[in-house]
């Protein structure tokens, strides 16, 4: 599941919403060496590779892309630490995208001519933003987005289910818990929000849901009693929430003020454990929507942090305590680690090759088979023929004893109408 972290910026961020509503090779370098072919951002002789990430650091979705930049870091400093990728070793530079597309095309070009490919651009309007200019270019992208439409596109490297099957699998669930229950959605108003009502009208059309209608919000927007009060008004029951954090803690805390508690269906991206507390752990301060959070759904894709059945568990836990120790349970953290995970196999096979060109990347990508996250979420296979790198969704419940205060209620499962989505 999509989770979340921050520092004390961003918990004001939340907590204002919640009290309001309740170095290497330049451009062109293409050299060669040792049998390595060998292009921007990769130095042969020091056998170094540069990478690229955009990610929100700061703004509106910090709370996402600060622990998810730092799981993918710190994957790659536990394995530059224990002899590289084949001996060859990753550098990040890494740019504050503020979650905005003007910003994030602009650190695209200026960082392009130094790295090899993009590891790392997150959210969909963002990505969306550089998508076509990496395509033309033959860049790989490494998208911490699951927006559907990316799937099917040659240059996005995605892990993870798309938000449109989640969405769907979620209300299967529903449908097989409470049939007749009335059903709503609030969503974001751009890319990511479209991702989650195209999975809504999937399973409306799959499973007869008794549909009362959506409300959406901006990304701007700071108040959302009017979205609270539509849902409230045609007495939604269960409500799917597509949307970040900060809009969450607004929506939710809104329609607690009304005396308005149904059932919210957060998308991963929409949760926080800052939305319980300051500080995202037990000891914090508990925010004003910690009462209503508590039986919460949150769905995702991701294994429950701790649970060391799971074979790849140990060794996450592991790089977490060694690099990120202060950081709490989140599942943008287990995010970014995966990410690193399939980047260092795209970059062992393109190695393997002898191809450290963009066009390389792009050839490992396409070819790159079946990726192994020791359970951390479902593996994935990569090929030519394209499309998500898995359909499975599992749901949690906000739980104040809970590690990272989620606990899976329903593991791993996929729906006919999540299995139906097509894309493109």
């Amino acid at each position: 599941m999509q989770r979340i972290r921050t520092r004390a910026g961003v918990v004001a961020a939340l907590a204002t919403l919640t009290v309001a509503a309740c170095g290497t090779g330049g451009s062109g370098s293409n050299n060669s060496s040792g049998g390595i072919q060998a292009g921007p951002g990769v130095d042969v002789n020091a056998k170094t590779i540069n990478l690229g990430v955009l990610t929100p650091l700061s703004g509106i979705a910090q709370v996402i892309g600060k622990p998810l930049a730092a799981g993918q870091a710190d994957y790659f400093k536990y394995i530059d630490a224990n002899g590289g990728i084949d001996g060859w070793k990753v550098n990040l530079t890494t740019e504050d995208s503020k979650y905005d597309p003007q910003t994030e095309v602009q650190e695209y070009n200026q960082i392009l001519p130094n790295v090899l490919f993009i590891a790392q651009s997150l959210g969909s309007p963002t990505t969306q933003a550089i998508e076509s200019l990496a395509d033309s270019q033959g860049v790989v992208i490494g998208t911490a987005a699951q927006d559907s439409a990316f799937v099917t596109h040659q240059v996005n490297a995605v892990i993870g289910t798309p938000y449109a099957v989640d969405v769907a699998n979620a209300l299967y669930y529903v449908s097989q818990h409470a049939p007749s229950a009335k059903i709503g959605i609030i969503y974001q108003n751009d890319a990511y929000g479209q991702d989650g009502l195209k999975g809504y009208n999937a399973a409306k059309a799959a499973y007869s849901l008794n549909d009362v209608g959506y409300a959406t919000y901006n990304v701007t927007d700071t108040s959302f009693t009017s979205q609270a009060l539509a849902m409230k008004g045609k007495g939604a029951q269960y409500v799917v929430l597509t949307a970040i954090p900060s809009a969450a803690a607004g929506i939710i805390g809104a329609a607690a003020v009304i005396g308005y508690t149904p059932q919210w269906i957060l998308q991963g991206p929409a949760w926080s454990e800052y939305l319980m507390t300051s500080n995202g752990t037990p000891s914090g301060t508990k925010t004003p929507v910690y009462p209503v959070m508590q039986g919460q759904w949150v769905l995702g894709y991701e294994a429950a942090w701790g649970d060391t059945s799971v074979p790849g568990m140990s060794q996450f836990l592991q790089v977490q305590q060694q690099y990120s120790p202060n950081q709490p349970p989140d599942g943008y953290y287990m995010y970014g680690y995966c990410l690193a995970v399939m980047e260092k196999d795209l970059l062992q096979k393109a190695i393997s090759s002898g191809n450290l060109t963009r066009q390389g990347i792009l050839q490992a990508k396409l070819n790159l088979g079946p990726v192994d996250f020791g359970g951390l979420i479902p593996s994935a296979n990569y090929t030519t023929s394209l499309g998500p790198a898995d359909r499975q969704t599992d749901i949690a419940q906000v739980s104040a004893t809970a590690p990272g205060f989620l606990k899976i209620i329903q593991p791993y499962f996929s729906s006919s109408a999540g299995q139906n989505l097509t894309f493109g």
